[in-house]
């Protein structure tokens, strides 16, 4: 469900009041918790703190902001982008434009609305957010290579409407476990410039495809094969690392059983190894793990 405008406004309030308290002493003795006072308290008005892991229901049944926006980038009515507005309290003019690609082993059973909780997070903190939904296996034109021809002409849309609202601000795009693997090999192959971000991201899909995992087998499903039957369309679906289009940063958690850290340690790429997260904490705003996250969109 989401929040109402009545409790929208009440947020607001309490979180301006957190805000002026945090002018102290904000240090933490846990160094592993990152230090975003002031910024996060409105966050954290929205989304308390959790334990965690978390699972994937414990991420859809959060509250959330409605999406302002919504643009169909194709014909079918999967292929469409979201905009959640940056919010007037924590509005700031430099702050980049976020993408994110949600996950879901590439199947049809997993849906945008996953990412609500994150992009109302986001948004809160100042960001604009666009998300992509996509035709996904199962879905007529899902599928390899269906699948990531929706991403490359979402993210085309979105870069397009970023000029004309925020033409001085970076884009970023960000994926999670399979909406990460997406999201590099969109950056391995557009000529827009924009940087990525993978959460528990799957990197190497040839790697990943040869488990023996259920999300393994929809790496399969999703290629319509093989990496031993159909190689070449492997190669095509593989990310190219030394190509992309801008810089890559991978958030993983020492606690994800879906996707496991060898994808970001074997990877080359810079990485963030986050010890207590498991696999959907970086898309719950309640976790330290998201607050990491955070932390690296505010200062990158």
């Amino acid at each position: 469900m989401n929040t109402s405008t009545a409790t929208k406004l009440l947020l607001i309030v309490v979180s301006l009041a957190v805000l002026q308290g945090c002018s102290g002493d904000s240090s933490s003795s846990d160094t592993d918790v990152p230090n975003l006072a002031p910024i996060i308290e409105y966050q954290r008005v929205m989304y308390p703190q959790v334990t965690v892991p978390v699972s994937y229901a414990d991420v859809t049944s959060l509250t959330f902001e409605l999406p302002n926006e919504k643009y169909f980038y194709g014909d079918n009515s999967l292929q469409f982008v979201e905009h959640w507005r940056p919010s007037s309290v924590n509005a700031q003019e430099n702050l980049p434009v976020i993408v994110f690609i949600h996950g879901g082993c590439w199947s049809r059973g997993f849906l945008i609305e996953q990412s609500y909780p994150l992009s109302t997070a986001l948004a809160e903190n100042g960001f604009p957010v666009w998300s992509i939904e996509y035709r996904a296996t199962g879905d007529l034109g899902g599928g390899w290579p269906g699948t990531y021809q929706d991403i490359e002409a979402a993210i085309t849309l979105i870069d397009d409407k970023r000029k004309e609202l925020f033409s001085q601000r970076k884009l970023i795009v960000l994926g999670h476990s399979a909406g990460g693997h997406l999201a590099l090999l969109a950056s391995s192959n557009l000529s827009l410039n924009f940087d990525v971000v993978g959460l528990a991201a799957i990197v190497d899909i040839i790697d990943y495809a040869n488990g023996n995992s259920g999300c393994n087998s929809a790496a399969v499903s999703f290629m319509n094969g093989t990496p031993a039957s159909i190689p070449n369309q492997y190669a095509l679906a593989n990310p190219k690392l030394a190509s992309l289009t801008g810089t890559a940063h991978l958030f993983v958690g020492g606690r994800d059983t879906i996707v496991p850290r060898s994808q970001a340690l074997n990877s080359s790429l810079p990485n963030t190894v986050f010890g207590p997260a498991g696999h959907f904490d970086w898309i719950h705003p309640g976790t330290d793990a998201f607050s990491s996250l955070l932390e690296y969109l505010l200062t990158n």
